[in-house]
């Protein structure tokens, strides 16, 4: 069983990490909810190839990645931290916790996933043609609606989130190139070995109704590490979009657990 370095409610910086061709504008208002709402400090970093590193390559594995933010941790950070990793971010999440030297305080996991959970479980079979639409649209609206159908249940806020994310992309445009480069990292990238990550708390969360990645990706990954799980029953594989609600609710109960 994990065995955890600091209780969350110990923890004063979390740092937050989005997922496959995503930046940190897609949080919305999710971080500052977070800082209000439970007190914490938060530090969104984008991934490089995406955001404000959206002029530069993304690397072509998860360790890369996950170097790369490790150089651009701010400096305000002097004590072990916290992270909330979302899909790919995740990934990166774990790999960290698999290399962490005392930095890592704790990490909540939300929607991830590992090559070793099986292709059909990282990737639904429904989930194909929204993804090959998001790849092979010339349009930047299409692209963006075809990921919105694919990673949120909650149709009522979709006509203003593809205003809002289309104007994130003509911002800072996210290149194909380092999309596939972001793919291709995942596509590689298996659960570190049990006992690498035995020295940290970690925690799971998603959704049954993710329509995008099987929430037996979480299952597999919070048995294999004896972490806790929960689970959603109707959101989205985005679930701070879905029910934000819900979501600072449970990072409430970690708070304060004991």
């Amino acid at each position: 069983m994990s065995q955890p370095v600091s209780e969350p409610n110990t923890i004063t910086d979390w740092i937050f990490l989005r997922g496959l061709s995503r930046e940190k504008a897609h949080w919305g208002n999710f971080i500052a909810r977070c800082e209000s709402e439970l007190g914490w400090r938060c530090h969104a970093i984008d991934l490089p190839g995406f955001g404000s590193e959206h002029h530069r390559p993304s690397p072509l594995s998860i360790a890369e990645i996950r170097q790369d933010i490790q150089q651009r941790l701010p400096s305000a950070i002097t004590e072990p931290f916290g992270i909330v990793a979302l899909s790919l971010g995740g990934m990166v999440a774990l790999d960290w916790l698999a290399n962490s030297n005392g930095d890592i305080a704790a990490a909540i996991l939300i929607s991830t996933s590992s090559a070793d959970c099986g292709l059909l479980n990282r990737l639904k079979p429904s989930a194909v043609p929204s993804t090959l639409n998001a790849l092979l649209s010339t349009s930047i609206q299409s692209q963006e609606r075809a990921i919105l159908n694919m990673v949120s249940n909650n149709k009522a806020q979709h006509t203003e989130l593809l205003q809002q994310w289309c104007h994130i992309r003509e911002r800072r445009p996210a290149t194909k190139t380092n999309v596939i480069r972001q793919l291709i990292a995942a596509s590689r990238f298996k659960s570190p070995p049990t006992d690498k990550l035995n020295k940290v708390q970690g925690y799971f969360i998603s959704s049954r109704a993710d329509r995008m990645v099987s929430h037996q990706c979480s299952e597999y990954l919070a048995t294999k590490y004896h972490y806790p799980l929960t689970l959603h029953n109707s959101a989205g594989h985005d679930l701070p979009i879905d029910d934000a609600d819900w979501l600072i609710g449970v990072f409430r109960q970690l708070v304060v657990a004991t």
